[in-house]
């Protein structure tokens, strides 16, 4: 009777081992080496693979899907990050699901499934900047190095047959504010979650064209649409680091403003995803191909502002939470090595040389 008992006790434990281990979807199709962080273990992903609750599923220069077990469908491309927060299904029960989901950085195309389409209020789909609201449709997220988000409604096509596509509605938040899309193709930008989305547009792109570029080079209606929401001054995206009466008049002195250079960087007017190249705004009058030479690999770090005169290099990197500020001799000659949350940065300074500086940023 006793070995009974334990025999019970062990097939039980078993079947709860089961239950609660069970995989919420299959990676459905991959195109080269991803990977799957997991209870602090990394996996090698495959196609079959099964995802579970509380994954992080990263590609690097691979494609990767994955369909959940009530048909929701994500597809990430290169360089993306997605956290599976949540995941609830059981089609014999009665009780709602639940989807949360996280993309760190990366584009991510969502297409909503059985939980969405029940239960719309039950899917929590975010990025470090937005949070978007689902009812039951397609879109896009592709969020940059500091959390920047582009996100672009697309239409549902539940089969091959164009006459069967529809276009549902999302909205998209953060802590200010919100706007509602509702056409296919349209499009806003999220810069933080203390600004407004911009005004939804309707873009002119096929959806082939949705991916890691946008970053570096938005469509040209939503960037004229980030234009005019600076323009309006909304009082809700007024930065108070520009309230003059709070300067300090001995800022003003020549003596000290020549000594200060700091002061001629203006951090606010730095655009994150303007042509990684286009770098004009800070250029700060100085010799472009003398600081190309200074610092050759600069421009491939977008988020990254710097600066030279004949004594100092002066770098600030900015991934929030984290910033790091460099102050370098002018005739240093080295290598800065910048890691904030896994986004690295190797910065050469003047061909690189015995000098190497290493920081490391996480939260």
């Amino acid at each position: 009777m006793l070995q009974s008992s334990k025999s019970l006790l062990v097939l039980l434990l078993f079947a709860s081992s089961i239950v609660y281990g069970k995989g919420i979807g299959n990676v459905t199709e991959q195109t080269g080496p991803a990977e799957i962080s997991r209870e602090e273990k990394k996996l090698s992903s495959e196609k079959g693979a099964e995802v579970f609750m509380q994954d992080a599923i990263q590609t690097t220069k691979s494609k990767l899907g994955i369909t959940f077990e009530d048909d929701t469908k994500v597809k990430m491309t290169e360089q993306s990050k997605l956290v599976i927060d949540e995941f609830v299904y059981d089609p014999g029960n009665k009780k709602p699901g639940k989807l949360g989901m996280k993309v760190a950085i990366g584009t991510v195309r969502y297409a909503s499934g059985k939980i969405a389409k029940d239960n719309a209020e039950n899917v929590n789909i975010q990025t470090p900047t937005a949070t978007i609201a689902v009812r039951g449709t397609d879109f896009t997220m592709t969020v940059d190095e500091i959390g920047r988000s582009l996100v672009i409604l697309l239409p549902s096509c539940p089969t091959d047959n164009e006459l069967d596509c529809y276009v549902g509605e999302i909205e998209v938040m953060t802590d200010v504010g919100a706007v509602l899309m509702n056409q296919a193709f349209q499009a806003t930008l999220v810069d933080s979650r203390n600004s407004l989305p911009t005004e939804p547009k309707l873009i002119d792109i096929t959806e082939a064209l949705i991916d890691n570029f946008l970053i570096v080079s938005p469509p040209e209606e939503v960037r004229i649409a980030q234009e005019e929401r600076e323009r309006n001054n909304n009082p809700l995206d007024k930065d108070f680091l520009e309230y003059k009466e709070l300067d300090v008049n001995e800022l003003d002195k020549e003596d000290e403003l020549a000594n200060n250079y700091e002061l001629d960087i203006n951090f606010l007017d730095f655009e994150f995803l303007d042509n990684v190249l286009d770098l004009t705004t800070i250029q700060l009058d100085r010799d472009e191909l003398e600081t190309n030479e200074v610092l050759p690999t600069i421009q491939q770090y977008s988020w990254i502002l710097w600066y030279v005169n004949e004594e100092e290099i002066f770098m600030r990197s900015e991934r929030p939470p984290h910033v790091a500020e460099i102050s370098l001799p002018r005739e240093m000659e080295g290598n800065v090595y910048v890691m904030q949350d896994d986004i690295p940065a190797d910065i050469s300074v003047q061909g690189g040389s015995s000098v190497t500086i290493d920081i490391i940023q996480s939260q």
